[in-house]
């Protein structure tokens, strides 16, 4: 193993102390430590939603303004834990775009970042190579472009995608987007003809 690999695996082995909010075990499996550069909200908030979603993923772009809709509606009271589970089968470019989504994470700029791939994911999503589409959104939200460019050009900046992939795998998550709050799992539109009433029946525990 290079030294530029170990250090990627080290950095890896400190991240749930260094840079995430504790492991909550629920009925579906535990939900693992995640950066805080990809949650929103409030870091006390009572109720935590963790979404496993695909950047490439037509549901997931439909979603995301009822996402933000909860996010206003609720605000100081939920806290929002995205999860990349990029559907690789299906969406040729969902692990680059999950891949770089994870370099903005890395500026801090993950939710800019991870908006904008939405709003254009019918620009970038049939692309053979998308890179060129992922460099322009970088430079769009005011990422530091070589650094961007270093960090994709980086295979050893998959692994955080790849523990999160696994992780939808042994929660059962079968489909995207899913939700989960608290141990009540919301997938697809459900979220958004459900996630009201799941989250005030949340915030009443």
């Amino acid at each position: 193993m290079t030294l530029k690999r170990l250090l990627a695996a080290f950095v890896l082995l400190l991240a749930p102390v260094a840079l995430v909010q504790s492991v909550k075990q629920t009925s579906w499996g535990p939900i693992l430590a995640a950066p805080k550069a990809r949650q929103i909200g409030d870091p006390n908030a009572k109720v935590v939603i963790v979404e496993y979603s695909d950047f490439q993923c037509p549901s997931c772009a439909q979603i995301e303004p009822t996402v933000h809709k909860f996010l206003e509606i609720y605000n100081g009271k939920i806290r929002l834990i995205y999860k990349y589970y990029p559907l690789t089968r299906i969406h040729q470019n969902s692990m680059a775009a999950a891949h770089a989504a994870e370099c903005a994470a890395g500026q801090d700029h993950f939710w800019p970042y991870h908006d904008r791939l939405f709003q254009t994911q019918l620009s970038w999503a049939p692309l053979q190579d998308p890179t060129t589409s992922f460099v322009a959104i970088a430079e769009e939200v005011k990422l530091d472009l070589g650094k961007f460019q270093s960090c994709y050009a980086d295979p050893s900046r998959i692994a955080p995608i790849e523990l999160d992939a696994k992780e939808a795998v042994d929660r059962q998550v079968t489909a995207t987007p899913s939700f989960f709050i608290d141990d009540e799992r919301l997938v697809g539109t459900v979220f958004a003809t459900d996630g009201a009433r799941t989250i005030e029946r949340a915030i009443r525990r």
